[in-house]
């Protein structure tokens, strides 16, 4: 179980920080799209470090959702980009535990994150694509000797990223419209930790486990 408290941040951690200050042009005129202008719900493969995992991530503009299987068990990312929040849900033995996290403690990130104002400027349109069922157009960059690619449609949904010619994100399938504003919430009840008490979720999930598992 402690395992799963650190794989939740080496693998699920979503930054809070805020891209929306990108151009809010759409790739038709040349302009880099805003990337939290749209609400939606899509379905995609992330691959990070030779591991590839489904995930669903919804939007509603600097709102954002993010639901991870892994191995360990399914975890879900909130953030809210305007209040610069960002916490990781976890259940484990029946017990719903959420961790505070910032994002200079994140190490996997949205890739929206990849593609703010100041680097979405440096980079140059490539061509057209298309992806799960939707068409975009390909930007590119190089970035320490590196080609990054990104396919994006004009309203700002990301369908494709490599690097290196290796595909970190792949959406399978995208759904447009309003979205809950309660999946962007924590669970009423929920216990909050913060990020330095990592250790301390562990043992807590791992107490509540041994329980269960003792009656």
């Amino acid at each position: 179980m402690r395992a799963a408290a650190f794989a939740l941040i080496s693998f699920l951690a979503l930054g809070a920080c805020n891209p929306s200050g990108q151009n809010a042009g759409g790739s038709d005129d040349g302009i880099f799209p805003s990337l939290v202008g749209a609400s939606y719900r899509t379905e995609a493969n992330i691959t990070h470090e030779g591991r590839t995992m489904p995930l669903v991530m919804i939007r509603d503009g600097n709102r954002l959702r993010m639901e991870v299987a892994t191995p360990e068990g399914q975890s879900i990312i909130v953030s809210n980009a305007e209040t610069g929040e960002s916490f990781i849900i976890a259940t484990a033995a029946g017990r719903t535990m959420a961790m505070r996290t910032t994002p200079e403690n994140q190490q996997f990130a949205d890739p929206a994150l990849s593609w703010t104002t100041e680097i979405a400027t440096t980079s140059t349109r490539t061509g057209s694509c298309s992806v799960a069922g939707e068409s975009g157009a390909e930007w590119t960059r190089t970035e320490n000797e590196v080609i990054k690619t990104v396919c994006v449609t004009q309203d700002g949904i990301i369908l494709l990223a490599t690097e290196g010619g290796a595909t970190t994100w792949e959406a399978t399938r995208v759904e447009r419209g309003p979205q809950s504003a309660e999946l962007f919430e924590l669970p009423e009840g929920v216990e909050v930790m913060d990020m330095p008490n990592i250790p301390g979720m562990a043992e807590a999930l791992e107490r509540a486990k041994a329980a269960r598992e003792g009656q």
